[in-house]
């Protein structure tokens, strides 16, 4: 790794500049939507007048996609949609998913937490930061991040698993599937009159192409205060990610797909967890990667992994049929929950 670890240093400095320039346009972003649908608090419909308003920030966010792509050392020729160098491409397709409240009461969670009874009236309060405050001691934290770390490692990555297995992913790969995921997740809060990002992709952020990543809203997701994304890498179909209610969640490939969110016109807060999984083998020699394998050690390590521990937590399946725990999550560094990382964003800045 000695070679790829420093070149792969190199390329995240150089995108966490461009990402910070890139960011520097997105406060005008939802300002300019806004502009163009009078303020209206539903889902626009996003016709030529919309895209000609979008398309400098659209723009941007391309030419940030197509530099990182271009960061590799592969010869990039195919577009951004093609297999080269992307693993397990079946399991990008967007799609939602239900789980159960009951098991994984995240949004009930949060809000005793936070004690608030209602997260999408997180804006009445005095002061978000000071409602956010008990995240920031890990007492305070404790049972949300142990919700969450069971919802990740007895749901979502038995979903993943799942999903691998049905297309016959883990063919030829070793006994042993390791999954790496955020040990915390970035809570998007969109109140009243908030734009929190412009266009943007995983990638550009200084995720590895590897990562699949997960949207769960913990409040209702309606017109402007959902998220938008494309539902394949340059399409451009702009949709919402709606929920009526909490225990619907989706997955799709936001380390490609261009995604934002609008400037939040309705009524109501917006609260959602996003997160990161990535899947590899214990193999340790790096292969040729396209649309049927797993993350490579190279492709798997980016800007969070390289730039300083404990953004990411791991966790296996043993495959082997003698083994005790097959098909059964067990965490790679045992059942220690570790420190939310300042990268994961507000309120750990």
């Amino acid at each position: 790794l000695s070679g790829s670890s420093s070149s792969s240093m190199e390329s995240a400095n150089l995108l966490q500049d461009s990402f910070s320039r890139l960011h520097e346009n997105f406060p005008t972003f939802g300002m300019d939507l806004r502009r163009e649908t009078g303020g209206s608090p539903d889902v626009p419909v996003f016709d030529s007048l919309i895209r000609r308003t979008m398309e400098p920030h659209l723009r941007k966010a391309r030419l940030m996609r197509e530099k990182v792509r271009n960061r590799t050392n592969l010869e990039v020729h195919a577009a951004i949609a093609g297999s080269v160098g992307v693993p397990y491409v079946r399991l990008r397709q967007e799609r939602p998913f239900l789980y159960d409240i009951h098991t994984h009461p995240l949004h009930e969670v949060l809000a005793e937490t936070l004690g608030v009874r209602d997260l999408s009236k997180l804006h009445e309060l005095v002061g978000l930061g000071e409602a956010m405050a008990p995240l920031l001691t890990r007492t305070g934290r404790r049972p949300f991040q142990e919700a969450y770390d069971a919802f990740v490692t007895s749901f979502c990555i038995p979903l993943l698993h799942s999903m691998a297995m049905s297309q016959n992913l883990f063919h030829g790969a070793s006994s042993r599937i390791s999954y790496r995921y955020q040990a915390f997740p970035k809570i998007r809060i969109l109140k009243p009159g908030d734009a929190s990002d412009g266009p943007h992709c995983g990638t550009s952020n200084g995720h590895s192409i590897g990562f699949l990543h997960f949207h769960v809203p913990l409040t209702a997701a309606m017109g402007t205060n959902a998220l938008y994304t494309e539902s394949h890498p340059g399409k451009e179909n702009w949709h919402p990610l709606i929920t009526k209610s909490v225990g619907l969640g989706f997955l799709f490939d936001g380390a490609r797909c261009l995604h934002f969110n609008m400037e939040n016109t309705t009524s109501d807060t917006s609260v959602a967890l996003e997160f990161t999984v990535a899947i590899y083998g214990d193999r340790t020699e790096d292969e040729y990667v396209d649309g049927e394998s797993l993350c490579t050690r190279s492709i798997l390590e980016d800007h969070f992994s390289l730039s300083g521990h404990g953004f990411y937590d791991e966790a296996v399946i043993d495959l082997s049929p003698q083994s005790p725990s097959w098909q059964v999550v067990a965490k790679k560094h045992g059942g220690d929950l570790l420190d939310p990382d300042y990268r994961v964003g507000f309120p750990f800045l």
